[in-house]
């Protein structure tokens, strides 16, 4: 008997429920197109929004920035882990998104961590949307603060909650696009509460940040509504196509979470090549803002082209498109056929949605074609017409 003998009957669990998960390597640039296992498919479920990832001009910023300041930055930030990339990058990163000061972090999930760990205290409460992402909910889990959820089809028990004397502190945290639903956040409606009732409003911007707004700060920036957010969480590994996470607020709470923050105090820096990789695509990003209408123009047509085949796109109206199916069996059916036609969409299954929800979550790119798009619908509907996609997928 080995010593995790005990952990077989779990996975054993998980491949009976249609659960269980293997990694699949890509050999290839991050493009639209990837090879995988010697073939090439159109890749549809990428968080690589603007196709920065592989732009020539992060490449070669990159590359300059490793021969000045080698690979890694060999301490944590409090030690000797500081760079110049880091300081050039919090200072531009601050800027973009109107606020006194930022602070990056190794990855979004850390930087969740660090605020709503850290910043919430014994007497306050977190009130989250219920569909917030999992380092959202973790991080209210290891608050010394209480956490409550709320629905965003339901705001009475969120203001209900808000009314509520007995707390110092009330936080309202929310994302701004729904990662597996794609719908947003009533920012309008979360900033007039937060203003009724003196609540303290944190917004990731994280499928938002460099797709969204005038200059890509996201959706508050795009609905006017910047100024009004506390503290704006964003990532860097999405529409930017590198790593990391963001923090953006006033100068008191960043200098807070430098002194208070264990996802900050205790990790390595980031990579000074990192910060020149999300330097080159901040500027790439407020330069070209035809990207984010070539973003917007291609996932509203391939949204509609889905709706058009009867399927079941829930209430997405951003770049991120579900189509739903319903049993984790049959999303992973339909994942497996869309494969076996060259396209790489991942099925979705709880606990990441929630049972008898499960999903085909489409990615879509600024950079993909229509052809792209067109066949991907051509595959769909071949797959209706052989019964591949069960009734609950189709809209009624």
């Amino acid at each position: 008997m080995g010593r995790f003998d005990y952990l077989s009957k779990t996975l054993e669990q998980l491949k009976r429920a249609n659960l269980f998960r293997s990694l699949r390597s890509i050999d290839s640039t991050q493009g639209c197109v990837v090879r995988i296992e010697g073939a090439e498919k159109i890749i549809f479920c990428s968080n690589n929004y603007l196709g920065l990832a592989n732009h020539p001009k992060v490449i070669q910023d990159v590359i300059e920035a490793g021969k000045k300041y080698g690979y890694g930055a060999a301490a944590s930030r409090l030690i000797s882990g500081t760079m110049r990339p880091h300081i050039e990058l919090e200072e531009r990163l601050a800027n973009f998104l109107n606020k006194e000061a930022a602070l990056i972090f190794p990855s979004g999930w850390m930087a969740n961590e660090a605020v709503i760990r850290t910043i919430p205290q014994k007497g306050d409460i977190i009130l989250l949307d219920k569909a917030d992402h999992a380092s959202i909910i973790d991080a209210a889990r290891g608050s010394q603060a209480e956490f409550r959820t709320y629905r965003r089809d339901r705001p009475e028990r969120l203001e209900k909650l808000l009314s509520e004397e007995k707390y110092k502190h009330k936080f309202i945290v929310t994302e701004s696009i729904f990662s597996m639903y794609g719908d947003a956040a009533d920012l309008k409606r979360l900033v007039e509460l937060k203003n009724n009732y003196g609540a303290i409003l944190i917004l990731d911007e994280a499928h938002a940040f460099g797709c969204l707004g005038k200059n890509g700060a996201g959706l508050a920036e795009e609905l006017g509504l910047l100024g009004q957010i506390d503290i704006v969480v964003a990532t860097m590994s999405k529409a930017l196509g590198a790593a990391g996470g963001v923090v953006a607020g006033e100068q008191k709470v960043i200098e807070f979470l430098i002194n208070k923050a264990r996802s900050f105090i205790y990790t390595t820096a980031p990579s000074p090549v990192n910060c020149a990789a999300v330097l080159a695509a901040l500027k790439i990003i407020k330069g070209e803002p035809e990207r984010r209408g070539r973003l917007r123009e291609n996932a509203d047509y391939l949204r509609s082209r889905l709706k058009r085949l009867g399927l079941n796109t829930g209430k997405s109206r951003s770049h991120i498109i579900p189509v739903i199916v319903g049993a984790a069996e049959d999303a992973l059916r339909v994942a497996e056929e869309l494969y076996k036609r060259d396209f790489l969409i991942v099925a979705i299954r709880p606990p990441t949605v929630p049972a008898g929800a499960a999903r085909l979550r489409i990615s879509v790119q600024s950079e993909h074609s229509r052809e792209q798009m067109d066949k991907l619908c051509e595959a769909f509907e071949e797959l209706i017409k052989q019964g591949f996609l069960p009734a609950l997928s189709r809209t009624k």
